[in-house]
């Protein structure tokens, strides 16, 4: 069976203002370049979701990623979530970081993931501009935590209409949501996708879920940020606990799921399909 994986390409520091970055060292470059050679021993392929910002900042990186045949998406500018912006600013800030992608790349930019899976019910205006300019998203995580919600989304590849909207063999636009299992008589979902429920449940439980989704001959949309392999990386005393717990061990799990699991790009399976 065929599963997803996706990278949210970001570094350490990029969940704080955009205005205090630059006091911040750069590890992206270093941390991306260990995940590409992992993704190399084991043949797997991936969605990159980009950040304008550093794309422009490290064009050869995302060179780097695109010549060894994954895919190169968007995931906005400056990593502000939705609920942070009005329509007119996403918009632009959009456009502008596919620019910078297609530049770098030469390829048509088709692919979406919003800053923190911040489509939800109070920013859903973004899926109609999104279908102006891209021809998928991986945004709507059909789960309830207090930095998202969206427990009663579809939990597997679907066209999109709207937030509360399932197309079934109609329109042009997909959606991607990242995995979860579902527990059958809670009726709840269970966040499995990776990133930092990679590092919070037991391999095993992941491994498990994943098995699960494909057993319903569906693909588990996974995924992972370049800094969640830097254990070393400097300390912010305004994160939360959550970004560093388990940093040590991110890496060891992650290239089990490689061997256990084949991966491809969204690009690849919308062509695969």
């Amino acid at each position: 069976m065929i599963n997803i994986m996706t990278i949210d390409l970001e570094d350490w520091y990029q969940d704080v203002e955009l205005k205090y970055w630059h006091h911040y060292e750069d590890r992206i470059v270093q941390n991306t370049n260990k995940l590409l050679t992992i993704l190399d021993e084991t043949n797997a392929h991936a969605t990159f979701f980009v950040l304008g910002y550093n794309a422009e900042r490290f064009p050869e990186l995302i060179e780097n990623i695109n010549d060894k045949n994954h895919e190169i998406a968007t995931h906005g500018y400056d990593h502000t979530p939705l609920l942070k912006q009005t329509p007119t600013k996403f918009e632009k800030e959009l456009t502008k970081s596919i620019k910078i992608l297609e530049r770098i790349t030469k390829e048509k930019i088709i692919g979406y993931r919003a800053p923190i899976f911040s489509i939800v019910q109070e920013t859903s205006w973004a899926i109609d501009i999104l279908k102006k300019h891209v021809k998928y998203d991986s945004s709507i995580f059909p789960v309830k935590t207090p930095l998202y919600s969206n427990p009663n989304g579809p939990r597997f590849p679907y066209r999109l209409l709207s937030l509360d909207t399932k197309m079934d063999g109609e329109g042009d636009f997909f959606e991607f949501p990242p995995a979860t299992y579902r527990i059958p008589i809670l009726r709840k979902n269970i966040p499995i996708a990776g990133g930092f429920y990679l590092r919070l449940f037991p391999y095993r439980w992941i491994k498990y879920g994943i098995e699960r989704i494909n057993k319903e001959k569906q693909p588990a949309i996974c995924y992972l940020h370049p800094w969640e392999i830097d254990p070393k990386q400097p300390k912010i005393k305004s994160y939360k606990w959550w970004h560093y717990y388990n940093l040590d061990k991110t890496e060891k799990r992650f290239r089990r799921l490689l061997r256990d699991f084949k991966f491809i790009s969204i690009k690849e399976y919308l062509e695969y399909k």
